[in-house]
């Protein structure tokens, strides 16, 4: 009977769902964390940027009952940005009328966004604007390794400027926005929320530090790839290559984590790791303060299999965060800084 097969696959569904949930564990932030202080404000002074006009182009692709996806562009105007490129995404948009809060959805190295397109739709049904950021534009992973600390930086500024067009929009609560990225989205979410204050929420996903360790113990295919043709072009073994990245990469997560707000971080970590090894992610957790954290019993392919149970518990605690009142977001940032009132 199709009725009762449907059933049974519901209920199988269900009961390896709960299966799931009891095999991850779940640590709270500790009692008596305090806020930390800012990151030297010389070195966040080298962010600083004037906002330029955001141009955007936008075209509906998707029309659901609760909410419409667009691709999106903008302008990256950023001056003296080596790329100039427009920085693209998926957006989307509730069909609620009141300003909604904002998640910016960070993905993986090869910048598909299959991946995060689960936690886009789940968001907007439960009245989030989502925005899929696109990765494409990056250059290689080769040239980044060679030069790292402008990689990172630009980075982090078109993401930034995401963040600009958002506050462009009346229909979007730009004092309500929070940050998901997984593996390198997950470094990239880190690093936008130890930087703009306007981030209010963070959950990092699948990230350690630091991050040169990664890189040269990683196993995944083209990172080994990368850091082997690196090697060989600069005639390195792997301490010299983690000596060299150590020296060239100054916003490192290890750098950054300690001044970042703990209290408003979910970390995702998986136990079987060796893409960004256990240890690393322990690492990088302990120097933030041991923010909570949920530990999934897989390797960092394998954590896809709770896509389900982590989009819930992103959702919930982005919602319980972005309601709380709270004198500062993810970064501390010292006061008047850029110049501002």
């Amino acid at each position: 009977m199709p009725g009762a097969t449907a059933t049974l696959r519901l209920i199988a569904g269900i009961a390896l769902f709960a299966q799931l949930c009891a095999c991850a564990s779940v640590e709270t932030l500790p009692d008596d964390y305090e806020v930390p202080s800012p990151l030297p404000r010389s070195y966040l002074e080298q962010f600083c940027y004037r906002p330029s006009p955001v141009e955007n182009e936008m075209v509906l692709i998707k029309e659901k009952r609760s909410y419409r996806v667009f691709e999106g562009s903008i302008s990256a105007g950023l001056d003296g940005a080596d790329d100039d490129s427009r920085i693209t995404f998926e957006f989307y948009e509730p069909s609620d009328d009141s300003p909604s809060p904002v998640v910016l959805l960070l993905p993986i190295l090869n910048g598909q966004k299959h991946l995060m397109r689960p936690f886009a739709t789940k968001f907007a049904r439960n009245g989030y604007a989502a925005v899929i950021i696109d990765t494409v534009q990056r250059r290689t992973l080769l040239d980044d390794l060679g030069d790292p600390e402008p990689a990172i930086r630009l980075t982090i500024q078109r993401h930034r400027r995401v963040i600009d067009w958002v506050e462009t929009r009346p229909d979007l609560d730009a004092s309500r926005l929070a940050v998901f990225g997984a593996s390198l989205g997950g470094f990239n979410a880190l690093y936008l929320a130890a930087i703009d204050p306007r981030v209010k929420a963070v959950s990092p996903a699948l990230v350690g530090g630091s991050l040169p360790y990664v890189l040269v113990t990683s196993d995944e295919r083209r990172i080994v790839e990368a850091t082997d043709a690196v090697k060989n072009q600069l005639s390195m073994d792997d301490d010299q290559l983690m000596d060299y990245l150590t020296e060239k990469i100054e916003t490192d997560v290890l750098a950054v984590a300690p001044h970042v707000n703990a209290d408003r971080v979910l970390m995702v970590l998986t136990k079987y790791d060796t893409t960004v090894p256990y240890d690393s992610q322990l690492r990088l957790r302990d120097a933030m303060g041991n923010p909570e954290a949920i530990t999934l019993p897989t390797s960092h392919n394998m954590a896809a299999a709770y896509l389900f149970y982590l989009r819930s518990r992103v959702l919930k605690f982005f919602d319980r965060k972005l309601s709380e009142e709270s004198d500062h977001g993810t970064a501390v940032i010292p006061d008047n800084l850029c110049g501002e009132t």
